[in-house]
């Protein structure tokens, strides 16, 4: 297993062990006291598939996938996800909503990236970045993806 890449090893622990959790994210933005979410290697292998299935709609192995996403789950689901479509991802935090953030519209602009991968809560807030005449053909909310 030396040789495993991140896909394989996340395959093989779903199939292997499909109930245990594969990551936990404590929420401390929702509640003080913390939300806790788990995913199972079974549900991330399920999520990472399905963010796939739709990634590959956009473009061919080799594009980009820009995400723009709050720190959560949904963050990791959408990088494997990109990785799982062949896809180069490219992570970046979400920018601060009513302002805008020149180094997003940089990365935009050098990475010419064909779908931005992003959340619901966060959605208008990625796509006012490839709305201003960025060759992106899609934005997808990753956490709706059934």
């Amino acid at each position: 297993m030396s040789n495993a890449s991140v896909l394989s090893v996340l395959q093989e622990r779903a199939r292997q062990t499909p109930d245990d959790p594969a990551f936990t994210f404590t929420d401390y933005d929702i509640n003080p006291d913390g939300v806790v979410e788990t995913l199972t290697w079974s549900q991330l292998y399920r999520r990472t598939l399905n963010v796939a299935d739709e990634v590959a709609q956009y473009g061919s192995p080799g594009d980009r996938a820009l995400i723009i996403a709050p720190q959560g789950l949904a963050y990791i689901v959408a990088f494997l996800g990109a990785m799982q479509a062949g896809f180069i991802a490219v992570p970046l935090s979400v920018p601060v909503p009513g302002s805008h953030d020149e180094r997003v519209s940089a990365v935009v602009t050098d990475t010419s990236p064909m779908v931005v991968l992003t959340t619901a809560a966060v959605f208008e807030v990625a796509a006012q970045y490839v709305d201003d005449g960025a060759a992106v053909i899609a934005t997808v909310a990753v956490d709706t993806l059934d």
